[in-house]
């Protein structure tokens, strides 16, 4: 499978008045042709950011402040409104966060979906009402519901239109910022299940943003952890389950308890994150991490290397040239 996404070296965040919020910092990664990229962290490491910096919909007092992003080639930063207008919904879409404000609640649903088409293309003109009956047959909705305001239809019915409205125009690629967070717990894994059947029947690739890891486990083709706007370890989903080696993907493993087995205690993250307004010397998981290595973690950053084929992490556990520095410490003494 090809290339669809690069992202290099992505900074993005917030100047306000008193600081400047760094929410997104030195991100890089890719998305392949199908592929489904789950980004899983705690509320405020930067993954809402990133996902509206990488299709240029962040708003001020957002910022991008220095990166690449390639889509297919293109180099999504240097576009023009008017090239970006034109790539949205046909090249990729978005399906946002809260579907209730996403949705107008004085339009119809039928009517959204048309402006949603006719805004991007014409290709559809004449045949809208059969497209929109269409898309919701697509995400399991009757096509009476063309006529419905969105205050007539349930949580999980309007995030169901939400993501039809992504799909109108079959997209390449579709980023989905917590779509499933306000629903309970049965529909979440509805709606995923449905997601995960459209990608495969349409062959787009998918970018699922949440806090809760244990919804990408089982339908993701790789995951991603962030905190404090990095990425600090990315893998295949069956290998991060099995073997998660960054200590915060291992804290936030065992935040959900597991299904077999005999009944344990589950413990949380102790602490808090770091302000991203200030700078970050060393790990920025270093006042949390109870494996930290002093001297080291609270001074040096660690790089995002890769451990084993497709398992990259930024811990200095793994860091080769830190090991070589202590068995020449201890040989030195040794010799002492």
């Amino acid at each position: 499978m090809g290339i669809l996404l690069k992202v290099e070296k992505f900074n993005a965040g917030y100047t306000l008045k008193s600081a400047t919020v760094h929410a997104v910092r030195d991100v890089s990664f890719e998305l392949k042709e199908k592929e489904f990229l789950g980004i899983a962290g705690e509320s405020g490491c930067g993954k809402s950011t990133l996902a509206f910096g990488i299709t240029r919909m962040l708003q001020p007092p957002g910022r991008i402040f220095s990166g690449k992003v390639e889509f297919e080639g293109k180099d999504l930063l240097s576009m023009s409104e008017e090239e970006l207008r034109k790539a949205r919904w046909k090249d990729f879409s978005i399906v946002f966060q809260a579907s209730m404000n996403v949705l107008n609640p004085v339009m119809k649903v039928k009517d959204q979906i048309f402006d949603a088409i006719t805004y991007h293309t014409d290709e559809y003109n004449g045949r809208l009402e059969e497209r929109a009956k269409e898309l919701l047959s697509l995400v399991n909705i009757s096509e009476k519901y063309l006529n419905a305001y969105p205050h007539q239809l349930s949580g999980g019915m309007k995030q169901r239109v939400v993501i039809a409205m992504a799909l109108a125009l079959n997209p390449k690629m579709i980023i989905m910022d917590e779509p499933t967070t306000a629903l309970d717990v049965v529909v979440q894994k509805k709606i995923l299940q449905e997601i995960d059947e459209l990608r495969r029947k349409f062959g787009f690739s998918i970018i699922f943003i949440t806090h809760d890891l244990s919804l990408l486990v089982e339908i993701s083709d790789t995951i991603a952890i962030m905190y404090a706007g990095e990425i600090v370890e990315k893998a295949p989903s069956k290998t991060l389950y099995k073997q998660p080696l960054h200590p915060y993907t291992h804290g936030l493993m065992n935040s959900f308890p597991p299904l077999v087995g005999q009944r344990q205690r589950l413990h949380g993250i102790a602490g808090h994150p770091p302000d991203l307004s200030r700078e970050i010397k060393g790990c920025p998981f270093y006042e949390r991490c109870t494996k930290r290595i002093e001297g080291v973690c609270d001074r040096k950053a660690p790089k995002l290397v890769e451990i084993e084929p497709y398992h990259e992490v930024a811990c200095h556990l793994y860091d080769k040239e830190i090991e070589r520095d202590k068995v020449g410490e201890r040989d030195a003494n040794r010799t002492d």
